[in-house]
C-alpha cells in the first residue's frame, strides 16, 4: 500500500514539473511570436518607406521608447504601492508600540511582552521604536526622560543609532537626532568632525545636536568653527535658544574668534539677548578691518544704548566707508542724543544723497529740537535740500 502511495505521488510530481515545463515552453512561444511579429511589423515598415539613415534611426527609437515605457511603468507602480505600503505599516507599528511604551511608563506592562519588546531584532522595528521615544519624551519631566533613555539604552538602541553615523549624510542626520535626544556624548568627537564638512544641512544638524549634548558649554562648537557660519545655520541656532532651556553664555567670550561669521553671530546674540555687560570688549572691535563687521558694532552698540560709544563713533566717521557712516548717523538719532544736533547739521553739508537723507531723518529722531533746528535749516538751503526736509517732516510718513 506504501508503495502504491509513492508511486502515486511520483506521478503526480511528474504531471506538476511537466505542467509546469509546458506552461514555460507556453510562454517561451508567445515571446517568440510576439518578438517575430514586432521583427515582421519593422521589416514591413522599413519596405514601405524610403531608405534614409535618420528613418531607419526614428523607427529604433520609437521602439526603445517603447520597451522602456513597458519596463519603467511596472517599476513605477510597484515602488509606488512598496512606499504607500512602508508608510502605511510605519502608522501602524507607531501606534503599537506608542501604546506599548506609554504601558510601560505607567508600569502596566507584562514582563513577557516587554521581554519581547527589547528582544526585537527588525531595523524597521527598531527604527519605528526609537521615533516613537522620541515622540513620546517632551524633556518637560526629568524622571520620565530618564525612563524612556534607560529602555533605549537597555534595548541597545543607541548601537543602533552608532552605525547610522558611518552611512550616508542623511542617515548622520538622524543618528545626531537620535543620540543628542537621549543624550548619549559616546560619539561627541565625531560630530564635532562634521562640523568641518562641507554639507551645510550636516553641519547645521551637529551644531543642534552638540548644544543639546554639552549642556554646560552648548556653544563650545564656536571654538573649532572653520567654516562660514551661515544666516540660515545661526537661525537654527537662535530658535533652538528660543525654544529650549538652554543656560545662555557671555557671547562676547567669542569676540576675537578668526572667524568673521562667528563673531557677527555673537554680535547679533549679544544685542537681541541685551547683554550690556559685552559693550567694552563690542568697543574694541571699532577698528575691525571687516567693514561688515564695523557695522554690526556700531548697530550692537546703539542696541545696548551705548552712549559712551558715541565720541568714538564720531572720531572715527571720517575714515569710514557710506554704508557705516550711515550707521554712525543713524545711531546718534536712536540714541536721541540732543548734545549731537551740530554734528548732525554739519553733516548735511555732505555731497552723498544717503547721508543727507540720513542726519534729516536723525534730527526729526531727537525730538522738537532737531526738527526746529531741521525747519531752521531748510531757509537757506538748496531746492534739493528743501525736498528732503519736507519728505522726513512729513507726518503722513
Amino acid at each position: 500500500m506504501q508503495e502504491y502511495l509513492s508511486i502515486i505521488n511520483f506521478n503526480q510530481l511528474i504531471r506538476h514539473i511537466s505542467g509546469v515545463l509546458d506552461a514555460f515552453v507556453l510562454c517561451f512561444n508567445f515571446l517568440m511570436q510576439f518578438i517575430d511579429r514586432v521583427q515582421s511589423y519593422i521589416q514591413y515598415t522599413f519596405e514601405r518607406m524610403p531608405y534614409s539613415l535618420v528613418n531607419r534611426l526614428m523607427i529604433y527609437l520609437i521602439i526603445v521608447f517603447i520597451l522602456a515605457l513597458l519596463i519603467l511603468l511596472p517599476l513605477i507602480l510597484f515602488f509606488k504601492l512598496y512606499i504607500a505600503y512602508k508608510k502605511k505599516k510605519t502608522e501602524y507599528l507607531f501606534r503599537k508600540y506608542s501604546k506599548i511604551i506609554v504601558r510601560f511608563l505607567m508600569n502596566d506592562l507584562p514582563k513577557k511582552e516587554l521581554a519581547e519588546l527589547k528582544n526585537n531584532k527588525s531595523t524597521f522595528h527598531r527604527n519605528v521604536i526609537i521615533n516613537v521615544l522620541i515622540a513620546i519624551d517632551t524633556a518637560e519631566n526629568k524622571q520620565l526622560s530618564g525612563k524612556l533613555r534607560r529602555l533605549y539604552m537597555e534595548m541597545k538602541l543607541d548601537e543602533d543609532s552608532r552605525k547610522k553615523l558611518k552611512k550616508r549624510w542623511h542617515h548622520k542626520i538622524r543618528a545626531i537626532r537620535e543620540l543628542s535626544h537621549m543624550r548619549v556624548k559616546s560619539e561627541n568627537k565625531m560630530i564635532i568632525d562634521f562640523l568641518q564638512g562641507s554639507n551645510e544641512v550636516l553641519r547645521i544638524e551637529s551644531q543642534m545636536g552638540l548644544i543639546k549634548l554639552l549642556p554646560f558649554v552648548p556653544f563650545a562648537f564656536l571654538d573649532s568653527q572653520e567654516k562660514p557660519f551661515t544666516v540660515w545655520e545661526q537661525i537654527n541656532v537662535f530658535d533652538l535658544i528660543r525654544k529650549k532651556r538652554i543656560e545662555i553664555p557671555e557671547f562676547h567670550l567669542w569676540l576675537d574668534h578668526w572667524n568673521d561669521s562667528v563673531v557677527m553671530f555673537c554680535l547679533d546674540m549679544i544685542r537681541v539677548l541685551k547683554q550690556k555687560e559685552a559693550a567694552p570688549k563690542v568697543m574694541e572691535l571699532l577698528y575691525h578691518d571687516n567693514e561688515l563687521v564695523k557695522g554690526k558694532v556700531i548697530r550692537t552698540l546703539v542696541d545696548l544704548k551705548n552712549v559712551e560709544a558715541v565720541s568714538k563713533l564720531k572720531d572715527m566717521y571720517f575714515l569710514e566707508e557710506t554704508s557705516n557712516k550711515i550707521n554712525i548717523i543713524r545711531s546718534i538719532g536712536k540714541l536721541r542724543l540732543a548734545s549731537e544736533i551740530d554734528f548732525l547739521l554739519d553733516k548735511l553739508n555732505s555731497e552723498e544723497f544717503e547721508i543727507k537723507m540720513e542726519c534729516c531723518k536723525s534730527l526729526v529722531m531727537i525730538g522738537e529740537q532737531g526738527m526746529a533746528m531741521l525747519k531752521s535749516y531748510s531757509e537757506n538751503c538748496d531746492e534739493q535740500m528743501t525736498k528732503i526736509i519736507n519728505h522726513v517732516l512729513d507726518p503722513r510718513i
